[in-house]
């Protein structure tokens, strides 16, 4: 009796978020819900926040990691995360974010997320007004 070949299939579930706040020093975890069929493998998980422009989708930070998915008969969803770093590298602004399974030619890549994502800038330490709250002897 012979192997049956079964390929293996991606395909990612469209999940609408709220806009996050995020400063350099913080990581940003993408979670990603994605739906799969056939043979297991590793595979790449990769998430990059940027700009969307006429050329593409600008990657400022990114992030990649291995997961390993089972074979799956039937359709099966699953869920994975990967970290991105913020870093001084990216500038104070709002951000698109996107994800994909696979390495150069992605196996599958989510929708963009549009202005999604808000680097914060953190100024100089600065103090307000003081005042003498108490006085005793001691």
């Amino acid at each position: 009796m012979g192997a049956v070949y079964l390929p293996s299939e991606f395909g990612i579930i469209f999940l609408p978020l709220a806009n996050v706040q995020v400063k350099a020093g913080d990581k940003l975890r993408v979670t990603c819900r994605y739906t799969h069929r056939g043979k297991a493998e590793s595979v790449p998980l990769h998430a990059a926040i940027g700009n969307t422009g006429w050329s593409g989708f600008d990657e400022i930070l990114n992030a990649s990691k291995t997961m390993s998915v089972p074979e799956d008969l039937n359709w099966q969803t699953r869920e994975d995360y990967v970290d991105i770093a913020i870093t001084t590298s990216i500038s104070a602004g709002v951000y698109d974010l996107y994800a994909k399974i696979g390495g150069t030619i992605p196996k599958v890549i989510s929708p963009t997320y549009q202005d999604v994502v808000e680097v914060t800038a953190v100024g100089a330490s600065e103090f307000g007004e003081i005042s003498i709250t108490n006085y005793a002897k001691v």
